[in-house]
């Protein structure tokens, strides 16, 4: 199961996680990874919304690349309807974490939604998920039974119900009629697994076709990927106690108080050292890397 979880972040995330300062695919996991919290009364974890917010607001300052979504989200504080071609990058944590699907197209959706309201990454996002649980579920692919098995979640996926559960009951109606529509054609395609979901989403070509990583990782990257590769390990096990996770906003201040500083330690970003400074950056260092923080 380790080895799984680390060959699939290593394939999904290796032209993001080789440069000097993480690329924004990395980042991405990073964020949604850390935001992962585990259910106290159950096996499972929960995005927690307002830590998310939080790391987002705090994010702005240091992405390195660029997302649609979360630039409008930063500029407007709500959802797009924009196409959002990073969503696999956000929840393959999510997904990896969880072992009832119930709860992970649950969490999925939350993450997802935040960012937009575009109906085919929300499917895809679906299509997606199916894909990656039953992988974890299965010692050996087999392409018809992930398609049949990805279909009848699609047939039983009530977005009616994700959107009552989720306090969106004042979406226009036209809009779930217009979701609807999508999700009956996807189905009635009987392809939801189709070469284009293949070509667009590194996940399932790892799963489906085998694709594996090529580039080299060097030592240090290595030892942070497997290292997140076991701590997902321990989420989905339900063996990480939600207590040691949890942090107060009453801790969370300004991040430019913080730049003041030569060393820091920050709520979110752990032990921070100043490595350099000028006017419109700094270079900060703590346990996962650099960071290039735009000021």
């Amino acid at each position: 199961m380790l080895s799984k979880i680390y060959n699939l972040l290593n394939y999904c995330y290796e032209d993001s996680i080789m440069d000097r300062y993480a690329g924004i695919e990395f980042q991405l996991f990073l964020l949604s990874t850390k935001t992962l919290l585990p259910y106290e009364n159950k096996i499972g974890c929960m995005v927690d919304l307002n830590r998310y917010k939080n790391e987002l607001d705090l994010f702005a300052y240091y992405k390195n690349g660029n997302d649609d979504t979360i630039n409008y989200y930063l500029s407007n504080k709500k959802q797009s309807n924009s196409e959002d071609n990073l969503m696999e990058y956000k929840i393959i944590p999510i997904a990896i974490s969880n072992t009832d699907f119930n709860v992970l197209i649950e969490e999925v959706l939350k993450t997802v939604m935040f960012y937009t309201l575009n109906k085919n990454t929300i499917l895809n996002a679906v299509i997606l998920s199916s894909v990656i649980y039953e992988y974890f579920e299965i010692d050996t692919v087999d392409l018809d039974n992930l398609k049949n098995k990805t279909n009848a979640r699609l047939i039983d996926f009530s977005f009616k119900e994700f959107i009552e559960n989720n306090n969106m009951t004042q979406m226009d109606k036209s809009y779930i009629i217009g979701f609807e529509k999508e999700r009956i054609k996807m189905i009635a395609s009987g392809n939801c697994i189709s070469d284009e979901l293949l070509m667009k989403y590194k996940a399932i070509r790892h799963i489906v076709n085998n694709v594996k990583a090529v580039k080299p990782i060097n030592k240090e990257n290595e030892v942070i990927l497997s290292n997140f590769a076991a701590y997902i390990l321990k989420l989905r096990k339900g063996t990480v106690a939600p207590e040691k996770l949890k942090y107060s906003n009453e801790e969370y201040h300004d991040f430019k108080e913080y730049l003041k500083y030569s060393n820091f330690t920050h709520p979110l970003l752990g032990k921070c050292i100043v490595m350099k400074r000028n006017t419109n950056e700094i270079i900060l260092k703590n346990k996962l890397g650099l960071l290039k923080v735009n000021i």
